[in-house]
């Protein structure tokens, strides 16, 4: 897989893609939800009609509506979670959601006309699910070993929110986690320090877009 393949899909892998296959290979619910939701992002990315900046804002305010930021951001915590105060998690949560924004919009030039197909989907329990969705070439080539981009979706009742994915067996959430638990374990199980940290990547990545 090429260096760029690689970035982009580590990049957009959760939004910026165009439509599954027909809506027969959406069975579950869980299914469901991941195809509407690349949907509606494929509606808003050909937009022709949206300024670059108005086509950025509604990719965020879509992955405000699809993606449980608040629960990775208290997982990539870990046990500092059950110790910082409420008004720094709270804050840090906050950080996290803007920078993931912030870091998946800011790739959205590197679209490049892949798609994904949906093959199935495992319960992890009635309220934990992954969907497997698989690469597919714009040329219509067909991949003998094509990529697999999973997504975990959690549902509190009818409600549907992506909150991690992972391409090739990397899963996002713990690649995050790690990096956080590196910046903790030698930065005094700072909470405060760590959104500070996250707050200046998300200017960083805004100011470059």
């Amino acid at each position: 897989m090429g260096v760029f393949v690689r970035r982009f899909l580590l990049a957009v892998s959760i939004l910026a893609l165009p439509v599954f296959a027909g809506a027969a290979a959406a069975a579950t619910p869980a299914e469901t939800f991941v195809q509407q939701s690349v949907d509606r992002g494929v509606q808003i990315l050909t937009d022709r009609s949206l300024s670059p900046a108005a086509k950025k804002a509604k990719v965020e305010e879509l992955l405000d509506t699809i993606m449980y930021t608040r629960r990775l951001a208290l997982f990539c915590l870990g046990a500092t979670a059950k110790t910082a105060a409420p008004a720094d998690l709270d804050a840090f949560a906050d950080a996290f959601a803007k920078f993931t924004k912030a870091r998946y919009s800011s790739q959205l030039g590197a679209y490049g006309g892949q798609s994904l197909k949906v093959t199935g989907s495992t319960e992890r329990s009635p309220t934990d699910h992954v969907v497997t969705t698989v690469l597919v070439d714009p040329s219509g080539v067909i991949d003998p070993d094509p990529v697999k981009v999973l997504f975990r979706v959690l549902n509190d009742g009818d409600q549907y929110g992506i909150v991690d994915a992972s391409i090739v067996g990397v899963w996002f959430g713990m690649a995050q986690r790690d990096d956080i638990q590196g910046f903790l374990s030698t930065n005094g199980n700072d909470v405060k320090k760590l959104t500070e940290r996250m707050n200046q990547m998300t200017a960083d990545l805004t100011a470059g877009s």
